[in-house]
């Protein structure tokens, strides 16, 4: 859904409000690397995930045939094209940028990692809560229908490496709904279909046989889903909060820092782990006041 009354200064492409939105597209792709955070999480946190949805769900056919018509200005301010173009290059640039530094962190300090994911999930939640006022029996089944789904998404076996690139096309428009789910982690979705290993590495190494059919893949997906999501969004905003407020606590069961296990257990650990919360949680609150 396009910002009516931007001035000159905002119409600039270089200006401090899309230096802010590049970075929060970075945040996002950060987040997406990692399995159980989703990317979407980080767009509720710092408020544009409405925007974004509505921004997709408008590249479309009347899109295209203002295209046609040679209205390229007009058409680009339909889709809300700056907004997206700065929030995807933040993303793309993330994954190229950090996929060597989170898989190292994953490898050796996950349960830090998580603990402060942990923090943001929490507030987030909180924040998500403050906007839902419907109180009924749907709203509680749809809160705990978001909670089981997060949690039996885990129970499910995980697939073997696979390399087909119809697989990863399909991959990638699976895994593109769940990252623009607040919750719902798409590296985990990509974990569960077998094809999160070689997708990070093809980011690492800008491998164009897997990256170019996951990324096509990615787009059918988005085109699709965001049709849905701005639905549900425009027309059941209060029920649709509701279910992704349970997705969103449901996903604590994925991401639950392992180092907290009984046998792995020591007060200087917990007290770490305890501190990252915090931090987690206290960044979400510095946004939601900015």
């Amino acid at each position: 859904m396009l910002r009516d009354g931007e001035d000159k200064k905002n119409n600039k492409f270089f200006n401090s409000k899309r230096i802010t939105l590049f970075l929060k597209g970075m945040a996002m792709g950060a987040a997406d690397t990692v399995p159980g955070v989703s990317g979407g999480t980080i767009a509720f946190i710092t408020n544009i995930y409405e925007e974004l949805i509505f921004s997709i769900q408008a590249c479309n056919l009347n899109a295209v045939k203002i295209l046609f018509k040679g209205e390229l200005k007009a058409a680009w301010k339909h889709i809300n094209g700056n907004f997206l173009l700065t929030l995807f290059i933040g993303i793309i640039s993330s994954a190229i940028l950090f996929a060597n530094i989170v898989g190292f962190l994953l490898n050796h300090y996950e349960g830090y990692v998580m603990s402060f994911f942990v923090g943001l999930i929490l507030a987030s939640s909180l924040y998500i809560w403050k906007q839902i006022h419907a109180r009924s029996c749907l709203s509680y089944l749809l809160f705990l229908g978001g909670i089981l789904l997060a949690v039996l998404l885990n129970f499910i076996p995980q697939g073997q490496n696979q390399a087909n690139i119809f697989y990863i096309f399909f991959s990638g428009a699976i895994a593109i709904c769940a990252m623009i789910l607040p919750g719902i982690s798409g590296a985990f979705i990509l974990l569960l279909l077998g094809t999160y290993e070689n997708v990070l590495e093809a980011v690492r190494t800008i491998d164009l046989t897997i990256l170019i059919p996951f990324v096509i893949g990615c787009i059918a997906g988005l085109m699709s889903f965001s049709n849905l999501l701005a639905y549900l969004i425009g027309y059941w905003r209060q029920q649709t909060l509701t279910f992704l407020l349970g997705v969103l606590l449901g996903s604590l069961y994925t991401i639950w820092p392992d180092q907290l296990r009984a046998e792995e257990f020591t007060f200087p650990v917990l007290g770490v782990s305890i501190l990252l919360v915090m931090i987690g949680f206290s960044l979400v609150y510095i946004i939601e006041k900015r």
